[in-house]
């Protein structure tokens, strides 16, 4: 089949339109698909400024919420006595003293013992269940059994927890006062406000001057209060005052910093 120049011409003018048509197309197709790239990948950053903006609006609770932690454990651990406290025997002297001048107890000798990182132990009643057959059989309904977790609760689960290291510091005192003075001064022991815990109690005369008085043959006057008495035995005067020794344990904890919550 022959061309003749016009159809020639026409055939050129129709291959140069389908040429640009292809060029054009080919870019375009290429850029839409470019453009679903870049859409999916805008939408992904979209998604991670979104969880950041999420995060970051979380940050003030945060912020309160560790503060608030702080403050509970600073007020849990103004029970125990300030290190600084306990590592100068003038400052508790001074805690002893004041309990002595109110229970006219003398305190003969004071001595601060070593300094030693210890577990705190929990005080709670063991439970030994004695009754559990007996009162599975009872409990048709399993309130019985509800009951009883319920009453040892507390119990379990302070055996169940783990020790807390604190600082221990030892500290051992020889005191001189009558029976009734020294029992005070123990019990004004237990109403101090501080982590204190008294090991053990040594009485030189548990009879306070009874039993010597008896060998001499004489007897102790009453003494009203607590109040120090005598009896003259010869050349011997013979009160109803004892020695005891005491041996306390004092807590201490390093306070923890306040956290530096405020965004820089």
């Amino acid at each position: 089949m022959k061309f003749n120049y016009r159809d020639k011409i026409i055939a050129g003018v129709l291959l140069a339109i389908v040429i640009l048509l292809v060029g054009f197309f080919v870019p375009v197709k290429n850029m839409s698909k470019q453009n679903k790239a870049d859409k999916k990948i805008l939408a992904e950053k979209e998604q991670i400024k979104s969880d950041y903006e999420a995060k970051i609006a979380k940050i003030p609770s945060i912020q309160e919420s560790i503060r608030n932690l702080y403050a509970e454990a600073s007020d849990a651990t103004k029970i125990f006595v300030p290190l600084e406290d306990v590592q100068s025997q003038v400052k508790v002297d001074n805690y002893m003293q004041k309990y002595a001048d109110e229970c006219k107890i003398k305190i003969k000798n004071l001595e601060l013992g070593s300094t030693t990182v210890s577990p705190l132990s929990y005080y709670y009643t063991s439970q030994k269940d004695a009754f559990s057959k007996l009162r599975s059989q009872a409990d048709v309904n399993g309130t019985l059994q509800e009951a009883y977790d319920a009453s040892v609760a507390e119990s379990t689960a302070l055996s169940q927890r783990s020790k807390e290291n604190v600082i221990k510091t030892q500290y051992a005192m020889k005191i001189t006062g009558t029976k009734e003075n020294i029992w005070k001064y123990l019990e004004a022991m237990k109403n101090f406000d501080k982590a204190v815990v008294v090991n053990s109690v040594t009485l030189n005369d548990y009879t306070f001057g009874k039993d010597a008085a008896k060998k001499a043959g004489v007897e102790m006057p009453e003494s009203k209060d607590g109040e120090e008495v005598s009896v003259q035995a010869g050349d011997k005067v013979i009160k109803n005052i004892s020695d005891a020794q005491i041996v306390l344990s004092l807590y201490s904890v390093i306070e923890m910093e306040e956290p530096d919550v405020e965004m820089k």
